[in-house]
C-alpha cells in the first residue's frame, strides 16, 4: 500500500512539475498570472481580437473578452480615444496655441518678434538653467561661450556672447531650438514649448 502511495504521489509531482514547463506562448501554469504580465494599453497598437491574452486571463469580464483586448465598441472603428471635433485646434496646458512659424528662413526673420510668455523670475531662470545643463551645456559650454565639451569635434558652435549674437531675441532662440539651425539639430520634439522659452530666458541671462 506504501508503495502505491509513493508511486502516486512521484506521479502527481511529476505531472505538476511539468506544468510549470513554458515556451513560447505557453507559459505554463502560473499562480496569478495576470501579476506577472503587463496589461497596459498599448498607445500604438489597437486589439481587436478579443480572444487576444486568453491564457492570462483571471477577471470575468461582462462581454467575456480577456485581458489584452484593448479596443471600445462605443467609439468609431473601436477607437480608444475619439477624434477632435472638426476645426479644433489643440493647446497646451497654458492655453497657448502650437507654434506656427514654418521652418525656413522666413520663419526665422519672423520669429525676432515673438514675445517670451515667461517673466524673468528667480523661479524661470533657476529652471533655465537646469534644462540648459541638460540639452545645451555640452555644445554651448557652461557660460555659453560655444566650448562646451563635444565642441572641439564639431567646429563652427557659436559664441552667446559674440557681437554678431547679442543682440538675438529670446523668440530667436525660442525658433532655433525648435526647429535647429547649421548643427544644431532640432529639439521641438525633446523639450515642450514652456521649456523652449525657459531655456531662451536663461541664455539671454548668460549673455549678461
Amino acid at each position: 500500500m506504501r508503495s502505491i502511495k509513493s508511486l502516486v504521489l512521484v506521479l502527481s509531482g511529476t505531472v505538476f512539475l511539468a506544468s510549470c514547463g513554458a515556451s513560447g506562448d505557453d507559459q505554463g501554469t502560473e499562480y496569478a498570472p495576470n501579476m506577472y504580465h503587463s496589461v497596459a494599453y498599448e498607445p500604438y497598437k489597437q486589439i481587436k481580437d478579443k480572444d487576444a491574452g486568453r491564457w492570462v486571463t483571471s477577471i470575468e469580464y461582462k462581454d467575456g473578452h480577456a485581458e489584452y483586448y484593448n479596443s471600445n465598441n462605443l467609439n468609431p472603428h473601436q477607437m480608444n480615444m475619439r477624434e477632435p471635433a472638426a476645426n479644433t485646434v489643440r493647446r497646451n496646458p497654458q492655453g497657448w496655441l502650437p507654434y506656427r512659424l514654418p521652418n525656413d528662413s522666413v520663419g526665422l526673420r519672423l520669429s525676432d518678434r515673438l514675445v517670451n510668455p515667461l517673466d524673468s523670475t528667480v523661479e524661470v531662470l533657476a529652471q533655465g538653467k537646469a534644462l540648459y545643463e541638460m540639452y545645451c551645456d555640452h555644445c554651448h559650454g557652461a557660460k555659453g561661450a560655444g566650448d562646451g565639451k563635444v565642441a572641439d569635434k564639431y567646429a563652427g558652435v557659436p559664441n552667446y556672447k559674440s557681437d554678431a549674437l547679442k543682440n538675438m531675441t529670446e523668440g530667436h532662440i525660442f525658433h532655433v531650438i525648435t526647429y535647429g539651425k547649421n548643427l544644431m539639430w532640432a529639439h521641438g520634439s525633446q523639450l515642450n514649448a514652456e521649456d523652449r522659452w525657459r531655456i531662451a530666458k536663461y541664455v539671454k541671462a548668460l549673455q549678461k
